[in-house]
């Protein structure tokens, strides 16, 4: 009987991030009315050392000025290199919101449309008929129904390996995985916004039989390429790696044992396969407010960057982990904080922005965790003047 319930376990604690966001804000939490930058970002980023929840981070900050500001801490490269907005991470799920970029790029090319169903997107996908009606939206603001990975017994027993040895649990979801879990799949008739790394699966084999081409050859020829973002990719290069380090997870290896980085199955890579770094990440996420504010005001900054602004747009108002296309928006006494995380074993990432100040926040850790607090903290901080991010150069 005991043996059910060690291989839910796993699988429970991973299900805990589908809305990962929601731990990560404290709005009661009091501060000097007015600090500098780096002060404020020691304030955030020391309790977090001290409490032994990663060896090692990296934030950084851009502010309206247009600045890039980096600051990094503890422990840092494989090759024992201090970290640096150039040092490359695997960021898991925030492959998602590179995704929704070439996503967007294509339905303006007329080569996708957001309303077409999956049957249409995979036609050589046997599926049930419900699972056939989902739409390209649904599958990018997950809004699908579908789960966070299949609950089927092979990933459980991956799970329960994963939490012992950090081993890849996804490497069994391959492109034949993914086909035998889509055969019976039914979604409800109006599921709820619910995070599915196997919608953004979908979507990246979707985009490879649409286009004959590979995910991430398009990647580099639409987004990364006209954004000059030269480090980010599916190769994670041999320099300047982050070193991961257990953390909240593995759940029953010791806090701060390096482990080494996962390599996804092809099917996955839409999902949680790309490398990047803070510098490009911070790019990224300007990328999509230059949009938004020039789309408002001024001469327009060219199809990329408004396309990406819209992507941040809420699909289904909620006060939280309100859909964009990848993106979720998360409201805190008035104030909007649009985000993604991801998690790669022994590493966390997140990137957002706050769009009416147009600040900009990336958190790199070198651990796995749940913990997103500095990232959502510091830009509330900055978007209410708690923070005079033009003092302390």
């Amino acid at each position: 009987m005991k043996r059910p319930l060690l291989l839910c376990l796993p699988l429970l604690l991973l299900a805990a991030c589908g809305h990962m966001t929601r731990q990560a804000a404290d709005p009661a939490e009091t501060a000097p009315p007015h600090e500098s930058l780096r002060a404020g970002v020691e304030r955030l980023v020391q309790p977090v050392l001290k409490a032994h929840e990663t060896p090692g981070l990296i934030v950084g900050v851009a502010t309206p000025d247009g600045r890039r500001q980096f600051f990094s801490y503890g422990r840092g490269e494989t090759n024992g290199d201090p970290l640096s907005a150039d040092t490359r991470f695997p960021i898991g799920s925030l492959t998602k919101g590179f995704v929704g970029a070439l996503l967007a790029v294509l339905v303006d090319e007329g080569r996708l449309r957001w309303d077409e169903p999956l049957a249409e997107l995979l036609p050589g996908l046997q599926t049930t008929p419900q699972a056939a009606r989902l739409t390209l939206q649904q599958l990018a603001t997950h809004s699908a129904g579908l789960p966070r990975q299949p609950n089927d017994l092979s990933l459980l027993k991956g799970l329960f390996q994963f939490t012992f040895k950090g081993s890849n649990f996804y490497s069994v979801l391959d492109e034949e995985g993914l086909r035998r879990f889509m055969l019976d799949f039914k979604p409800s008739a109006d599921p709820e916004p619910a995070y599915s790394n196997i919608g953004y699966a979908l979507i990246g084999l979707a985009i490879e039989a649409r286009t004959g081409r590979p995910l991430g050859e398009l990647l580099t020829e639409q987004v990364l390429g006209p954004l000059q973002l030269s480090h980010t990719g599916f190769d994670p290069g041999r320099a300047h790696r982050a070193q991961g380090h257990a953390g909240d997870q593995p759940f029953f290896m010791p806090r701060g044992r390096p482990v080494g980085d996962w390599r996804f199955p092809p099917a996955m890579q839409g999902s949680a396969a790309l490398y990047s770094t803070a510098a490009d990440l911070l790019d990224f996420a300007v990328a999509h407010l230059d949009g938004e504010a020039d789309t408002r005001q001024g001469p327009s900054p060219g199809p990329l960057r408004a396309l990406l602004a819209d992507n941040l747009r809420v699909r289904r108002p909620q006060p939280l982990d309100a859909p964009g296309i990848a993106w979720v928006t998360d409201e805190f006494d008035g104030l909007p904080i649009t985000n993604q995380v991801g998690m790669a074993v022994g590493h966390t990432a997140y990137v957002g922005v706050q769009r009416e100040s147009r600040m900009a926040v990336v958190v790199l850790q070198t651990s796995f965790n749940w913990n997103f607090k500095i990232g959502h903290r510091l830009l509330l901080r900055l978007a209410r003047g708690q923070i005079d991010w033009g003092a302390g150069r």
